[in-house]
């Protein structure tokens, strides 16, 4: 199964994204929950503020289906 990750920020960084600058293509086993996938890539949960998926907000614990693309939001920072 392929599913894309998007994001921007210091999640962009972890992420590393290899379709644009902001996109990463995993091919996955099975139907894995995001938190799943984001440990697969050691991204800890801490680094996802909310994920949307087709304009929806989804919880970490969606399973995102073949070919869908999944925006990962980072927490906002600044001062």
């Amino acid at each position: 199964m392929i599913v894309y990750l998007r994001s921007g920020g210091a999640l962009r960084e972890r992420l590393r994204p290899d379709v644009d600058q902001y996109t990463r293509r995993l091919e996955v086993e099975g139907t894995p929950s995001l938190r799943e996938i984001l440990a697969e890539l050691g991204i800890p949960d801490i680094f996802v503020a909310f994920a949307f998926v087709g304009g929806r907000l989804q919880r970490l614990d969606y399973r995102p289906s073949d070919g869908e693309t999944v925006t990962l939001q980072p927490p906002v920072a600044g001062g």
